[in-house]
């Protein structure tokens, strides 16, 4: 069944069409679509010209910024320099079909075998020179294996997507330098991606946020820096590889790089979730000189007893972020953790304490009813059944609640009680107590006080707005991809994408902060009213003119604050076709 689900957000609601359905008894949610802005009509023309629907129009807004943006990151260019290809006058080189591919991605995401007939009905042909009918679905497919493809003559993955993230890295921080004394900060998390197919030998059944458990998957790895939420690195592991067992290959590619282009050894801080620590992790990143923020899993005996023994009170000097969802407060401590006395920042977060309170009260008074009920139901069961009865019942809540089955008597042995008793177990409910919305962070860097160390931990979020954006927006599963050298290719168009997605972003920054929008639906809304313009030739007596239709005041002026004020004017239709170099000067 779909509903609309209305989400507020810096007194606005945002509206998005979600799906229920059951999954193992339970009723989930998820994602379809996203609506628009209530009270506002999208589909709605904005204007008479709105209304024009002519046969030799292209799409030519969302696309055309997009390509100018591919062009100042060098996308194109690298992609060309580094992979080897012949081709033949007017056919469209590895680069620039990548390019158009992940533009798709962006702006209206379709499956190779769509491409061909996507690509004609937008500006990409004028733009990039190539004629329409040269981008084929062979031709898409076929520069896949000239980024990620096999040696002909040792038959072995010659896998280039390392190398060229590095490069295309190296050029954003070299063209847009961080402020002086400013040192990167990146994170590093994993996310699952789901498979058609049976063949790849990257697919495997693993552990999934959907908990899907019948089908094939793989794991993306993602290195984002914080500052302009820009892809650094991803990598791909096989589908049942955990978190923790992916941090070394992260480590290995960053340990290649120069992440600061000027500033040999220079380094900064590394963020990652509490399930990839561990004592070898964080003695690599202190030896390669990166400091570490890092959450610590609460069923370390030493992280435990910093939460039982650590008090973080409510007071002014030690209250960290205030929102209408929560309240946070930290004090930092110290603790012998990894092979030494290190810095620990506690943190209380007061809603998850209530909730998580709340959650164990609420299951174990439903499981308390439960055996109440299988006492009398199971009086003439047998111990096994009642057995595994009760383990369906009490399931990770077991730590909490003592369960005893008497056996079956007869006659007037039957009346010394009931079959099933229980008790609770007070010491790991009071446990439970001192812990609940507590968490724990370890903190390599002297200079951070406890309130930034929980501010860069939580804010680490913009890496899952990437996936959140590479799985809704642009479609990333199920790949149907089956070759190996396909799928690293695949991605590495689908982490191009999020690149352009986040040079947009870092161009509307100032723009979304004076509005005082959040910059991911800042962006979201520019493309979507781009993606209405359209390009179209005109005769004026014996003038040809090029004008762009449904193109707003509102669209023109931010596109001139951003840079580009100058993508999309009207003039004369040139003679030739053109090719757009980037950002007009």
């Amino acid at each position: 069944m779909t509903y609309t689900y209305r989400r507020k957000a810096h007194g606005r609601v945002y509206l998005e069409e979600r799906q229920s359905y059951r999954q193992k008894g339970k009723v989930r949610s998820r994602f379809v679509r996203y609506l628009g802005v209530e009270g506002e009509r999208p589909g709605e023309p904005q204007s008479v010209l709105d209304r024009v629907q002519l046969a030799d129009s292209s799409r030519a807004g969302d696309v055309g910024l997009l390509w100018a943006l591919a062009q100042d990151l060098r996308i194109p260019q690298t992609i060309d320099r580094s992979c080897p290809y012949r081709s033949s006058p007017g056919s469209p080189s590895p680069g620039i079909l990548l390019t158009v591919w992940a533009i798709n991605r962006v702006v209206h995401p379709e499956s190779a075998t769509q491409l061909e007939r996507w690509t004609p009905t937008t500006d990409l042909p004028r733009l990039t020179g190539i004629a329409p009918e040269k981008f084929t679905k062979d031709a898409f497919l076929f520069s896949l294996d000239k980024v990620c493809g096999e040696d002909p003559d040792t038959a072995r993955l010659v896998d280039r997507t390392d190398r060229l993230e590095a490069e295309l890295y190296r050029h954003w921080r070299t063209t847009h330098p961080l402020p002086p004394g400013v040192r990167e900060t990146l994170a590093y998390d994993l996310t699952s991606v789901l498979f058609f197919g049976v063949t790849c030998p990257l697919a495997e059944l693993g552990y999934n946020a959907k908990d899907v458990e019948d089908q094939l998957q793989v794991n993306l790895g993602l290195l984002v820096n914080r500052s302009d939420t820009m892809p650094v690195s991803h990598a791909l592991f096989v589908g049942s590889r955990h978190g923790v067992a992916t941090v070394r290959n992260m480590l290995a590619r960053l340990s290649r790089r120069l992440l600061v282009p000027g500033e040999e050894g220079s380094r900064g801080t590394l963020i990652w979730d509490r399930g990839m620590v561990s004592i070898d992790h964080v003695k690599a990143v202190e030896e390669m000189g990166w400091q570490l923020i890092c959450g610590l899993p609460k069923t370390v005996n030493a992280v435990q007893e910093v939460l039982d023994t650590t008090e973080v009170p409510m007071r002014p000097e030690t209250l960290v972020r205030k929102t209408d969802a929560t309240t946070i407060y930290a004090v930092e401590t110290k603790a012998q953790l990894y092979g030494k006395e290190r810095r620990v920042v506690a943190y209380h977060n007061r809603a998850r304490g209530v909730r998580e309170a709340d959650q164990r009260n609420g299951a174990l008074a439903e499981i308390t009813a439960a055996l109440g009920k299988l006492s009398e139901e199971g009086a003439q069961w047998s111990e096994a059944k009642l057995h595994r009865a009760i383990r369906e019942m009490v399931g990770r809540w077991a730590p909490y609640i003592g369960v005893r089955v008497r056996r079956k008597g007869t006659g007037k042995d039957r009346e010394k009680g009931p079959r099933v008793t229980w008790s609770y177990h007070q010491h790991a409910l009071r446990a439970a107590e001192r812990r609940d919305g507590k968490y724990a962070l370890l903190v390599t860097d002297p200079k951070l006080s406890a309130a930034e160390t929980v501010n860069a931990y939580l804010e680490k979020d913009f890496i899952e707005k990437g996936f959140r954006a590479m799985k809704t927006d642009e479609e990333m599963e199920p790949v149907r991809h089956y070759r190996e050298r396909r799928v690293r290719a695949y991605e590495f168009v689908q982490v191009l994408a999020l690149r352009l997605r986040a040079a947009l972003r870092w161009s509307l920054r100032e723009e979304a902060t004076k509005a005082g929008r959040n910059a991911w639906e800042y962006e979201d809304d520019l493309l979507k009213t781009l993606g209405r313009v359209e390009r179209v030739e005109v005769a004026l007596g014996r003038e040809r003119r090029i004008w762009h239709l449904n193109l707003l005041k509102g669209t023109r002026e931010t596109l001139r604050k951003m840079g580009y004020g100058k993508l999309f004017q009207e003039a004369a239709s040139p003679p030739g076709v053109g090719v757009s170099e980037g950002k007009p000067r």
